[in-house]
């Protein structure tokens, strides 16, 4: 039996399960800031977190039922000087230890392929693999 390892202080682990915009962004933001700190982070994405990070343009859509604010939102949103969450992210990942994987079993789920995802996704991984990677987080997300 091996024994638990020491927490980390400089590192994150993010499970990420959604797709919508106004999630998407604190979600990048969250990421960002973690890495201009000097953590590592590491995200698993699942289901429709994974969903987020086929290739291809994306349209800002939110979550349903924030009304006219959500509108406001989406408005906002697709003005040419609001920077993308996929766009933070790009940044994080220049200038950081900001490592993104794709849930395998997603991936079977939904039919997905490697050659289908943004070149932000690293890997394709199982649950235990990412949980044994990030077993020394000390920061942990759920989203």
């Amino acid at each position: 039996m091996s024994t638990p390892s020491t927490p980390s202080p400089d590192q994150m682990a993010i499970v990420l399960t959604e797709s919508a915009t106004d999630k998407l962004l604190p979600f990048a933001t969250l990421v960002s800031g973690a890495i201009a700190m000097g953590f590592r982070v590491d995200v698993f994405a699942s289901y429709w977190g994974l969903s987020a990070f086929r290739k291809g343009p994306s349209v800002p859509e939110v979550s349903p039922g924030h009304g006219e604010l959500g509108a406001r939102l989406e408005q906002a949103l697709t003005a040419p000087k609001a920077p993308s969450w996929r766009a933070i992210l790009e940044m994080a990942k220049s200038l950081g230890d900001l490592h993104i994987y794709a849930c395998s079993q997603s991936m079977e789920i939904l039919g997905f392929q490697k050659e289908e995802l943004d070149p932000l996704v690293e890997s394709v991984t199982g649950v235990a693999t990412f949980i044994d990677t990030t077993r020394s987080a000390q920061i942990t997300y759920f989203i």
